[in-house]
């Protein structure tokens, strides 16, 4: 589907990509329980492994179905300014205006799934005043960085989407920043100490 480079920029919960992937790792649970079926009087085992393991699985991903299901807005840039929606790490859903937005950013980082074990994930926010003040993973979905850059472009008075440094480590917390280094913000900066309004207020149909 094509779509106008000035129109807002939206990312929801995909129903396709959700359900592709409960079908991918549901496959050896669903396996175990089919076999079990088939001969419960010897394969009782396999039966119980797979409904132990499917159940587990269904749910901890009870509320990214939900999520699917209602078509869940994750990421949106218009004329209101930048949505970040709730994540698995229980930060609630946050929109902040262009007049508190210096960029949008996205970046790799690193953060720790349990005490021992590092995992990198891709990340997608806003920095003010040389420090990313908040950010969320890009959990199953990829940034179009062209077409959300000529969403914040034209909504926002011509912020630009910017990638960021590699974060050795991203707190969990629903209150941290992340600082820029003084080298990638002298790289970027504009003429001009603050961004132009917005030309447009209106959401095109």
């Amino acid at each position: 589907m094509r779509v106008d480079a000035a129109s807002p920029y939206e990312v929801r919960r995909s129903r396709l990509w959700t359900g592709l992937a409960l079908a991918l790792y549901s496959l050896l649970p669903v396996t175990a329980i089919v076999i079990g079926l088939g001969n419960l009087s010897e394969l009782f085992l396999f039966f119980v492994i797979g409904l132990v393991f499917e159940t587990i699985f269904v749910g901890t991903m009870l509320g990214t179905i939900r999520s699917a299901l209602r078509q869940e807005l994750l990421f949106a840039i218009d004329e209101q300014g930048v949505y970040l929606g709730p994540d698995q790490y229980g930060r609630p859903a946050i929109r902040e205006q262009w007049s508190r937005i210096d960029f949008v950013v996205h970046f790799q980082g690193r953060v720790w799934t349990t005490q021992s074990i590092p995992k990198v994930v891709r990340n997608v926010g806003f920095a003010r005043d040389g420090r990313i003040v908040t950010s969320r993973v890009m959990n199953g979905w990829r940034l179009n960085v062209k077409r959300a850059s000529a969403a914040a472009a034209r909504f926002g008075g011509g912020t630009q989407v910017l990638k960021a440094p590699y974060h050795g480590e991203i707190p969990r917390e629903a209150i941290y920043t992340l600082a820029l280094p003084p080298q990638w913000l002298a790289a970027h900066a504009r003429p001009g100490a603050r961004r132009l309004p917005p030309e447009v207020t209106g959401t095109p149909h």
